[in-house]
């Protein structure tokens, strides 16, 4: 039936005529998730969530069961929503396309099922047999990064609710030091909103929000935390060809790590992890502990010290002009993840 771009997607949920299935991909996590939850929100009442929203890990899921679930009956509801959240269509074989087949032909009118690939390196070319089906019977929306005044408009709006006002040629320098990931441009935003408290000026983006590279390695940081190997591997390298410093890197890591440090010996303490921004210098930067406390929520303050340890051999190393520079950092990934595992190192 339809292959949609955000513009199109978004008429057709104003439509209100909705689909039995949907494949929503792209490289734009927070267009994906937003249009997702939009969806699902014109279809599930908020008060039977509960009972009329299902959302499943694609990762060794069997189709036959979530279109077993859509043949169930809406409570108090006309319709129920499946989210299916990376399931390898890339790789469906013969009874995952007659089972979509089957569901897209015959589905009841009181269910929708959304196929969510989260991952940008989702491939349509190799995903042609379940996404041609799902194509025929509903639709496939692929929602990539906004450009120009899509992107811009938005953050001017989401500025003017937040009681501060950004200029055209402000968005546009917010981008130029951000990215154009939107999930992240928000965020930033918002911290912007909360230092500038009014016009927000060049000053004000500099002082707070967080640049290019930072954030790529900050995403470095998060997937170690959350023994996402693999994820952690594929930022660094993606950096080491972007020409992004090994010593820049390896400084923006071990500044994470002793946020959370600080902020976790802090609540230890029995004080909240802003306490310490004067203490340490952090100014207008307390969003860093904040941010800190959150990401080391689940590690403890031994296994902190111990990556504090490992960082600070890196950080040796890293400085002896006769040591590799590539090896020492993906040694640190090595390192830092077992750490993380509470494996000796």
């Amino acid at each position: 039936m339809a292959n949609y771009n955000e513009k199109e997607l978004k008429a057709h949920i104003k439509s209100g005529e909705f689909y039995p299935i949907y494949l929503i991909c792209g490289d734009e996590d927070y267009l994906k998730k937003t249009y997702t939850d939009m969806i699902a929100s014109k279809n599930v009442e908020p008060a039977f969530e509960n009972f009329n929203l299902q959302k499943f890990d694609g990762k060794g899921l069997d189709l036959a069961d979530v279109f077993e679930q859509a043949s169930i009956m809406p409570m108090m509801s006309d319709k129920r929503c499946l989210i299916v959240e990376d399931y390898k269509l890339e790789g469906a074989n013969d009874r995952d396309i007659s089972n979509i087949t089957a569901y897209a032909e015959s589905c009841p009118d009181t269910s929708i099922v959304i196929f969510v690939q989260k991952n940008p390196e989702f491939s349509l070319t190799k995903a042609k047999k379940a996404a041609d089906i799902i194509s025929k019977h509903g639709a496939v929306c692929i929602l990539n990064k906004r450009t120009g005044n899509d992107l811009i408009k938005p953050l001017i709006s989401s500025a003017n609710k937040q009681g501060c006002i950004l200029s055209t040629q402000m968005a546009n320098y917010l981008v130029s030091q951000v990215g154009d990931d939107f999930n992240v441009l928000i965020n930033e935003l918002h911290k912007v909103c909360g230092y500038a408290a009014g016009e927000i000026t060049k000053a004000h983006i500099d002082a707070v929000a967080v640049k290019t590279d930072d954030v790529k390695i900050y995403y470095l940081t998060k997937a170690l935390m959350q023994k996402d190997f693999d994820k952690a591997y594929k930022v660094l390298h993606t950096l080491l060809k972007q020409k992004v410093s090994p010593e820049y890197i390896l400084g923006t890591i071990i500044s994470s790590y002793v946020d959370m440090y600080r902020a976790k010996v802090s609540l230890f303490c029995g004080e909240r992890a802003e306490v310490l921004a004067n203490d340490f210098g952090y100014r207008n930067t307390s969003f860093r502990l904040t941010n800190g406390a959150r990401d080391a929520s689940k590690m403890d303050l031994p296994t902190l010290r111990k990556c504090l340890e490992v960082l600070s051999e890196a950080d040796m190393k890293l400085k002896k002009s006769s040591d590799d520079e590539v090896i020492v950092l993906e040694k640190l990934m090595v390192k830092l993840f077992l750490v993380s595992n509470g494996e000796r190192v």
